[in-house]
């Protein structure tokens, strides 16, 4: 799951610049005889010049005149060329001649020939910033120059970027080998993010930071909400959900702070058991030996391992520590964890016998520098670890996992979608790996031979024209769930909810 994105109070201000493939569109090209300066991307901090800032587009210094006749600004741009934050485009709506209104944020703006101008206000945790968008210098390829600046009262930080128009990944169209059969976001729902699902029989989990919703999947065209449960006094931090079968129970464990078991088994009335006392960002679970353990990914950087055969009277049996920020996610295979330290990187631990965990190897080396989820497979002969970062530029990495291998804890392929886009959850079934992509929707690789994964499916949630479209990097698809039995995909997706997709992959 992704990691807390906060805005900063003083200095360190929230923006997202990165990286896209695609041409800027939107009306005839300038001449090709006018030479626009390549857009160099950057951030610079500064103090906060005077009480009202950067009043005049003008002030961002100077433009090369005419360059957006005949620009066609509405819909989403990607801003490309590196990350800063957690936004990731704008979305421009002409209102009349030479009037331009910021789509998500309502501010106002001017429009002529040779400028974009916005200026407005963000609330954010308490904290006003003045904010300033500015686009020029359109290219003869389509992109243009975006320069966008936020200013908290005492320091700014002005970043420039690549501005190019939001699309889906390469000339994909909607899909290949998943179809969509079913989804499901009552407009009675609160508007709040949705995170991960979790299917046992044809009932799906679905934790929103709203609660947890308990959906009948029977007929996937048409999920139908049993009931929810939402705790007395949210946290706020709700982000996982893990299903523990005990004799004739089910119970659903919650990732959040702290801890909710919650009975189930009744999923009309749901109803909570008890409450283990972690600060857990997510969780896994398995069932060895008999007995059933959950494992949580805690946001100091540890790994509690509790026996939950009991759900209602769990029993902590040991703990691992890494130094990183947290553990971000992890995956189990017969009492081995794979840990996603985020920033400390990807660890191998032995948890066979819990009191005494033993770290077996680590990658801590990861691309970006984050080690986000995992997931352990066999094939090709070869014993590996799916891997995935969390970042700008991130990378779905096959790690080798054998202790007795030569490239133990290295990667020995990747493949990714491009940089503007970040990968987020996976799973495996057989060989085929399942993954969530955020703006580039779901994902299915063949790697039946590790060492050349090969795409065999997707579906693109995410529409990058469409009214519930925002400009932040984290969101689309998010959490994901595959019931082979049914060849159904289930994916939690931030804005849309519950996607019920039908898998037709080879």
């Amino acid at each position: 799951m992704l990691a807390p994105v906060k805005l900063p109070t003083r200095s360190v201000l929230p923006l997202v610049l990165l990286v896209a493939c695609g041409d800027g569109g939107g009306g005839a090209m300038p001449d090709a005889a006018v030479e626009v300066p390549a857009v160099v991307p950057e951030c610079r901090e500064m103090p906060q010049p005077g009480a009202q800032p950067f009043m005049n587009a003008s002030d961002l210094g100077p433009v090369v005149p005419g360059t957006l006749a005949g620009w066609e600004p509405d819909g989403r741009w990607f801003l490309t060329g590196l990350r800063v934050g957690s936004v990731s485009s704008f979305h421009f709506e002409r209102q009349g001649s030479g009037v331009i209104v910021d789509h998500d944020t309502g501010s106002p703006g001017t429009l002529d020939d040779s400028v974009l101008f916005q200026r407005g206000t963000l609330d954010a945790q308490g904290q006003t910033y003045v904010t300033i968008k500015r686009v020029s210098n359109r290219a003869a390829d389509g992109t243009l120059r975006a320069d966008r600046v936020l200013c908290d009262g005492d320091n700014c930080r002005w970043c420039t970027a690549r501005l190019e128009r939001a699309t889906h990944n390469g000339d994909e169209g909607e899909s290949q080998g998943l179809t969509l059969l079913g989804e499901l976001n009552d407009p009675a729902w609160p508007n709040v993010y949705t995170l991960n699902v979790r299917v046992a029989g044809t009932i799906a989990y679905l934790i929103r930071r709203d609660g947890l919703h308990i959906i009948e999947t029977a007929d996937p065209a048409h999920p139908v909400e049993l009931g929810v449960y939402k705790r007395p006094m949210p946290s706020g931090e709700g982000n996982d959900v893990k299903i523990v079968e005990a004799g004739a129970k089910r119970y659903a464990i919650l990732g959040d702070v702290p801890v909710d078991v919650v009975d189930v088994t009744n999923p009309a009335a749901p109803t909570l058991a008890t409450v283990i006392g972690e600060e857990t960002h997510t969780l896994a679970v398995e069932e060895r030996g008999g007995k059933w353990y959950a494992y949580f990914g805690n946001y100091d950087g540890k790994c509690a391992v509790y026996d939950v055969t009991d759900p209602a009277h769990p029993v902590k049996l040991g703990s691992f520590a890494t130094p990183g920020y947290m553990v971000h996610d992890l995956s189990l295979e017969n009492g081995v964890a794979y840990l996603n330290a985020w920033d400390a990187g990807f660890y191998a631990v032995d948890f066979t016998t819990p009191s005494q965990p033993k770290q077996l190897g680590r990658w801590s080396s990861t691309p970006t520098g984050t080690s986000h989820s995992s997931w352990p497979v066999r094939a090709g002969g070869r014993h590996v670890a799916l891997h995935g970062e969390e970042e700008y530029g991130a990378h779905l990495d096959i790690v080798d996992i054998d202790p007795a291998s030569p490239q133990f804890m290295q990667s020995i392929a990747s493949y990714k979608t491009r940089d503007v886009i970040s990968i987020h959850n996976i799973m495996a079934v057989g060989t085929k790996a399942y993954f969530t992509y955020y703006q580039d929707g779901v994902r299915v690789l063949d790697v039946a031979d590790p060492t050349a994964p090969k795409l065999v499916g997707y579906f693109n949630t995410w529409d990058p024209q469409g009214p519930n479209a925002t400009a932040q990097f984290f969101e689309g698809a998010v959490g994901i769930d595959v019931d082979p039995a049914r060849k159904l995909v289930f994916v939690a997706d931030s804005p849309r909810g519950l996607i019920i997709l039908k898998d037709e992959t080879p």
